[in-house]
């Protein structure tokens, strides 16, 4: 099919709105625009697009908003003609008589609005109309730390509005009033601190004007270069474009043309930044002296470790010695963390926060599948009929993850969550299945169980590509309904219309988060949800499979380095002689560590014992984020020699023999992978700061003093680090620094560069057949031990303003939008308590107590209390246990047995 521009034909492609059709082959500026923007539905509302279209050659015509109307075989398209030019210049008269006659042009050092392009490229005409007097009265709104407003800028584009109901799915914004009394208004017209804005910023980034901007005035600044790279706060990995001026980072926006985010990012990713050159940063080595910190060099701090650690090594032997690595340090720097422990400490005792939260996940895809990671990309959401979210919350946790999937849940997809909180999603949800915490085993057998029965199985994938089924079908069929409906506090029969909801869907998806993995039954809840996509087919195409929601930035990437105690880069089984031969050749020594190493608690029961004496922490703040803080600091007292590798002084980094100081992801290079198993780059913004490394430049500087040459060299070169991980590792096998491009690969990426978007394709798991596994229930030993003195359960959770311990964000403006963690009760069992909205109590378990303020909602089921863990003045973790997942041990935050009283 043909269309034709002023008469010469060209060819037509599926889906292209008129000004598609003309920007592609002319160019973006071919015609100006107001209201159009790529990310939302095309709205018509400023006819600035106009066009005449005719049916025939030199037919007549008729003026069209080209934004929105489709163009079509044998259109005649006139774009440029004095006609619609006048009519273009009619349009923006009429707007600039309504409009600060100072602001039509863009101010000295300031880069030109949007409209001010536009008026540019239209011509300032003549404004035969009277100055409005109502709009340019509207005040300034400056009550946001970051969103500033000045509606006498606004040109009713509706931009705002939309980009807040389409892409944020928040619909703070709105229009009110008539003529030229007609403004936006924020929540309930109030301003922008007192409404719920989720401060994601992008309104900001699509208007046209500065009738909305930000504090760092980033649309309008004029950069010296604009890098783009990789965020560092969550698994979602949105790409960033970074401004900078004289070497300082000044504004972040979202690329439009990112794969990953669209043009779109949360408040961490756009406004959080300003930690990064915080006075609170680490600027210069410190060793611990008679109790108190000194300033050291560099070299007086790797002289002091490397004395200390061969002390440890010839007195205690090399098991006595364990690193903890870091997802949120690159790929290159997990691998080289995991390297030096296994090659220059020779010990396999390695282990990091990527246990901490998802190895259950890790573990279970891969009894189930052959393979630990997520089957299916994020965009695929787009081609499914049913979103099953199970254990997460991704609105706050992974904001742009789950701004999409909230767009989903309100256009009617068949939505299906499993969570013992009334969260954002869970409102919206068709399906809301509140269990009790700790009882997702129990909810995903009576699910299995009325798939089955109802006969909604696909037997022909369960015969063709799986095994073990007849086991387990037999064994769900045996359980009791009424048991589990009583264990779990969820009705059988929503249990059963939301399981044959996800059963009929023609797609259905799978996401999960630490709801699933942070329990003494993670693993076996994992292999359990592999069950139900396997038995229903929901594996190996678009629009299905199991997603876990990764934590931190790089969960997935830490594991992949081999960054956990049995497994090496890859995956590979380090107890296999074969694979420990692998290494070694790979890694040019004779021999690599024969004995599997250490998790976590595993090393610091040991140091309570007195086996374990050296620990090297990378970028964790264990004390403040692993379970139970008095067992953790009474095992690290024990230590001969605690080392850590920080921004800031964490509460893990104060009580260090000697910190390290880091650079943070703006000032180095390397690669973060996301939850869809995307490896992209992080690229060097700005220079480190003070006398701070990069984690990589440590770790090799520490190689050499150990007696090891990294093949790379003496610097740290991320793109030659690279490309030892893709000879190391057979999924990475074809991955280069510039094979990565602006938008990364998906592993596996095979030798000539090509990605895989969905693994398993056509039941083709690695490990041969998919397994099918079948399990009992098993109350969690600390509700067993513990529920009778302390009769509630706490569970804990994330906040959108924060990440993690918060050693970043809490040196940000987030900290003023959310300054406290809080205990939600709800009000039933507050009322029992005589404690009322705004008191403080105190919370206790087997382990310790905390003092903390209180929020009474109903979002919480009587019973159940829920706090989140990010400020060190709460250290929720005094009362949290160490009781572990069965298989991988991670921590169980999600069910913690509890009292509380009022202060």
């Amino acid at each position: 099919m043909k269309a034709y521009i002023n008469k010469i034909a060209h060819n037509i492609e599926q889906g292209e709105t008129i000004l598609d059709f003309v920007r592609r082959i002319e160019s973006i500026d071919a015609i100006p625009t107001m209201c159009q923007d790529d990310r939302l539905e095309n709205f018509g509302s400023c006819r600035v697009c106009s066009v005449d279209v005719a049916r025939e050659k030199d037919g007549p015509v008729k003026t069209v908003a080209s934004c929105h109307t489709p163009i079509f075989d044998g259109a005649y398209i006139y774009h440029n003609t004095d006609k619609i030019k006048r009519l273009r210049k009619n349009v923006v008269e009429l707007i600039l008589s309504d409009y600060p006659s100072d602001k039509v042009f863009p101010e000295e050092g300031k880069r030109p609005t949007e409209f001010q392009k536009t008026i540019a490229q239209i011509g300032i005409p003549n404004i035969r109309y009277p100055q409005g007097e109502n709009h340019l009265k509207i005040e300034r709104d400056n009550s946001h730390p970051y969103i500033k407003s000045d509606l006498s800028q606004c040109i009713n584009c509706f931009r705002c509005i939309r980009a807040c109901e389409e892409i944020q799915g928040e619909m703070i914004l709105g229009m009110s009033g008539r003529g030229f009394a007609t403004s936006i208004i924020k929540g309930f017209d109030t301003n922008f601190d007192l409404s719920a804005c989720v401060s994601c910023g992008a309104c900001v980034q699509t208007c046209p004007t500065e009738a909305l901007s930000d504090k760092f005035e980033t649309k309008t600044l004029i950069p010296d270069e604009t890098i783009r790279t990789t965020c560092t706060y969550c698994g979602v990995g949105c790409q960033l474009d970074v401004s900078v001026i004289n070497g300082e980072i000044k504004g972040i926006q979202s690329p439009v043309t990112a794969e990953v985010n669209q043009g779109h990012t949360c408040l961490k990713g756009r406004f959080a930044f300003q930690f990064y050159n915080h006075p609170d940063r680490l600027t210069d080595p410190l060793i611990k002296r008679d109790g108190k910190f000194e300033v050291a060099t560099w070299d007086e701090a790797y002289d002091f470790i490397t004395e200390k650690l061969l002390k440890v090594r010839n007195e205690y032997g090399v098991d006595a010695i364990g690193s903890i690595s870091s997802s949120r340090a690159t790929n290159e720097e997990n691998y080289l963390m995991q390297k030096m422990t296994r090659v220059a400490l020779n010990t396999n005792n390695i282990d990091g926060c990527a246990r901490v939260c998802h190895a259950p996940t890790a573990y279970g895809m891969q009894q189930a599948f052959g393979t630990g990671a997520a089957t299916n990309s994020i965009n695929d959401i787009g081609s499914t009929d049913c979103i099953f979210l199970f254990g997460a919350n991704p609105t706050e946790a992974h904001p742009v993850t789950g701004a999409k999937i909230k767009q989903l849940f309100m256009q009617g997809v068949t939505s299906i969550v499993v969570d013992p909180v009334i969260t954002k999603l869970a409102r919206l949800a068709k399906y809301h299945l509140q269990l009790r915490p700790g009882t997702n085993v129990a909810l995903l057998n009576m699910m299995a169980h009325y798939i089955i029965k109802e006969e909604c199985v696909n037997n022909e994938f369960i015969q063709k590509y799986t095994e073990y089924y007849k086991d387990f079908k037999d064994h769900v069929l045996d359980l009791n309904m009424d048991d589990l409906e009583e264990l779990t506090g969820v009705s059988k029969q929503l249990v059963r219309e939301a399981a044959l909801a996800y059963a009929k869907s023609n797609n259905a998806m799978e996401f999960h988060g630490l709801g699933v993995t942070e329990h003494f039954q993670g693993s076996k809840t994992v292999m359990l949800l592999s069950n139900l996509a396997m038995m229903t087919g929901n594996i190996g195409r678009p629009g299905v499979g199991l997603n876990p929601l990764r934590g931190q930035n790089n969960v997935q990437g830490a594991a992949d380095m081999g960054v956990q105690p049995h497994q090496g880069a890859g995956y590979l089984d380090i107890n296999d002689r074969d694979i420990q031969k692998y290494y070694a050749d790979k890694y040019g020594i004779p021999k690599m560590p024969e004995k599997e190493g250490l998790k976590i608690p595993e090393m610091l029961e040991a140091a309570i014992s007195g086996k374990f004496k050296a620990l090297w922490i990378m970028g964790e703040d264990t004390l403040m984020t692993d379970p139970n803080t008095n067992h953790i600091r009474k095992a690290m007292e024990e230590l001969d020699i605690l080392i850590v590798q920080e921004l800031f002084m964490s509460a893990t980094a104060e009580i260090a023999d000697v910190v390290l100081p880091a650079s943070s992801y703006f000032e180095k290079n390397g690669t973060f992978t996301n939850g869809e198993r995307r490896v992209q780059r992080v690229n060097k913004v700005t220079e480190p700061i003070g006398n701070s490394k990069s984690d990589g430049q440590i770790i090799i500087d520490m190689m050499y003093r150990l007696g090891y040459e990294q093949p790379t060299g003496k610097l740290y070169n991320a793109a030659k680090i690279l490309e030892e991980i893709a000879d190391v590792i057979p999924f990475m096998k074809g991955i280069t620094w510039e094979g990565l491009g602006k938008n990364g690969l998906q592993w596996p990426v095979l030798e000539d560069g090509s990605d895989t978007k969905i693994i398993h394709k056509n039941g083709s798991f690695k490990r041969g057949k998919g397994k099918f596994h079948h399990f009992d229930f098993e109350e969690t030993p600390e509700l067993v031990e513990h529920r009778k003195k302390y009769p509630f359960i706490l569970t804990t959770a994330r906040q959108l303003e924060h990440y993690n311990a918060g050693t970043m964000t809490r040196r940000t403006d987030n900290q003023d939008i959310s300054p406290m963690d809080y205990l939600e009760i709800n009000p039933l069992d507050a009322a029992d308590k005589d404690i009322n909205a705004d008191d403080r109590v105190r919370i206790f378990s087997d382990r310790g107590s905390v003092e903390i303020p209180v929020k009474l909602t109903y979002l919480v089921k009587p019973g159940v209390v829920r706090t989140t863990f990010h400020q060190p003045e709460i250290f929720i973790n005094m009362i949290t246990g160490n009781v572990g997942d069965e298989y991988t041990l991670t921590p169980e935050y999600k069910v913690v047995a509890v009292d509380f009283e009022r202060i």
